[in-house]
């Protein structure tokens, strides 16, 4: 088989686009039907996916949960309203995905969802992290490594945040502290929840942080957010917009190299 350079860079460029279409599914939950605050869910929504599709992702959006989510990767609840807390059933349904080692982050707000955020408690203790009582942290904390890279941030300061206490937040640890040893964003790595050894956990009390008109520092701890939930989801990190190329994009890429080259070489013993 005699194939052009033209035809079999074209090729590549087709399987490639594939792979990195198919490489990491992310499906997003944003209760867009329930939403207190129309423009906030309009403006968090808009800027993670646009963060996930420029980290390599293909995002999915929907208003609620749906009865399937295992195909996804990565899970982003995104909702925050006390009309749409974590019902009973959602849960068990979000315990399951993450005891079969999926990637997931569940918002929660201030002091003023208290609905939304004693589900997003429940969920906590549901999936075996440990105990957390909501108080209200201060507005500016430090975020703690891992994520402070790749996008190089040190500090954040949430609107109106709330948050939990303590030294260490259930068997989870925190993403941001403040000074008292209070925080907003928690995270539950692998083999830290009793009931999902193999999943990872991340909740946010706060909203305005996700929003496209955040400040840089916002946007660099969500973007480095993204490019953890990539690596412990098993696509590698990939937050500067080029997709990490897959297993089956660089065996494509490999046979396709093969076959050009022995199309050129019969070409030459041929001419």
């Amino acid at each position: 088989m005699r194939l052009s350079l033209a035809v079999t860079v074209s090729i590549m460029f087709g399987i490639t686009s594939l792979a990195f279409g198919q490489a990491n599914p992310v499906l997003i939950i944003n209760g867009s039907s329930t939403t207190s605050e129309t423009g906030t869910t309009s403006s968090i929504t808009t800027n993670l996916q646009n963060k996930i599709i420029a980290a390599g992702g293909t995002p999915t959006t929907v208003d609620t949960p749906p009865s399937d989510i295992t195909p996804y990767k990565q899970v982003w609840d995104i909702r925050f309203a006390n009309s749409s807390p974590l019902t009973s059933g959602v849960i068990t349904q979000y315990v399951n995905y993450l005891a079969g080692g999926g990637v997931m982050f569940v918002m929660g707000e201030n002091a003023n969802f208290t609905t939304r955020n004693n589900s997003v408690i429940s969920l906590v203790s549901s999936v075996g992290g440990g105990s957390i009582s909501f108080l209200v942290p201060s507005s500016s904390q430090t975020v703690l490594a891992p994520f402070t890279g790749p996008n190089a941030v040190s500090t954040i300061t949430y609107n109106a945040p709330g948050g939990a206490g303590g030294a260490t937040p259930g068997t989870g640890s925190f993403m941001t502290r403040d000074s008292s040893n209070n925080g907003t964003g928690i995270v539950w790595n692998k083999n830290s929840m009793t009931n999902a050894a193999n999943g990872v956990l991340s909740v946010v009390f706060d909203v305005n942080w996700m929003q496209d008109t955040a400040d840089t520092n916002s946007q660099n701890f969500l973007r480095n957010l993204i490019n953890f939930n990539n690596v412990e989801s098993g696509v590698g990190g990939t937050v500067t917009g080029v997709p990490t190329l897959t297993e089956s994009g660089i065996m494509g890429l490999s046979l396709l190299l093969v076959l050009f080259g022995a199309s050129r070489l019969r070409a030459q013993h041929t001419a």
